[in-house]
């Protein structure tokens, strides 16, 4: 059962396998309900905002009441974990409502945006133009300026030769998910966004077998932006 990389953060809900257990399905199920909670609350003060938004106290319960969630599951204890769930998403309510008592601001709900925690914790935020983008960083200082994406730089990106290219080789495979991507040290100049030629550091999660068509050694000047 996946849990994210800290006991800070909830598990996350997984599609119980056919052949699933009865316990492994009742936690899925009761996950959902949390899940909704949090989604919610992100939508509102943003990617696992609103634990910053409250005072050290209070997020120390919070992560404690999590906590528990975690050893209720490993136990497979269904009493505890059903109650746990429940405590978590009265904690939710409860920071919702001392951030609205304290007036903290809320993420900018009137800008469409797509936010995800990233493996290194920090939040990528996409939204769909850059006079938005600007709009985001002004009113999330939290979120480093970098992270912070339109659709039209996304576009640019995805419409530059080279990539196409690995736009076709996705193609081929419509469950395929680049999984990697590790550009060597080495950089000659050339091409406008420095992907002259990628051969081995495409990673697609279900074709490994596929043979290599690009080389990546010159993608250096991309990564250092």
């Amino acid at each position: 059962m996946a849990t994210k990389k800290t006991a800070r953060q909830h598990p996350v809900v997984e599609t119980p396998s056919p052949k699933a257990d009865a316990w492994t399905i009742h936690v899925q199920s009761k996950l959902v309900e949390l899940e909704s909670v949090k989604a919610a609350s992100d939508r509102k003060w943003g990617e696992n905002r609103l634990t910053t938004l409250v005072s050290s106290e209070v997020r120390e319960k919070f992560w404690l009441q999590n906590t528990r969630l975690h050893q209720a599951m490993a136990a497979k204890d269904q009493a505890k974990f059903d109650s746990s769930v429940a405590g978590m998403i009265r904690a939710y309510a409860v920071l919702d409502q001392l951030a609205t008592e304290d007036e903290c601001e809320v993420a900018d709900v009137g800008i469409p945006r797509i936010e995800w925690e990233m493996q290194n914790g920090q939040t990528m935020v996409i939204v769909r133009t850059v006079n938005e983008a600007v709009a985001i960083q002004k009113s999330r200082q939290e979120i480093y300026n970098h992270h912070i994406w339109a659709m039209q730089e996304i576009e640019a990106l995805l419409a530059d030769p080279r990539m196409q290219e690995v736009i076709k080789i996705k193609a081929l495979c419509p469950t395929a998910q680049l999984t990697s991507f590790k550009p060597t040290s080495e950089f000659k100049l050339g091409g406008a966004t420095g992907f002259d030629d990628f051969v081995d550091d495409l990673t697609f999660s279900d074709n490994d077998t596929m043979e290599y068509k690009f080389d990546s050694k010159q993608a250096e000047r991309f990564k250092n932006g």
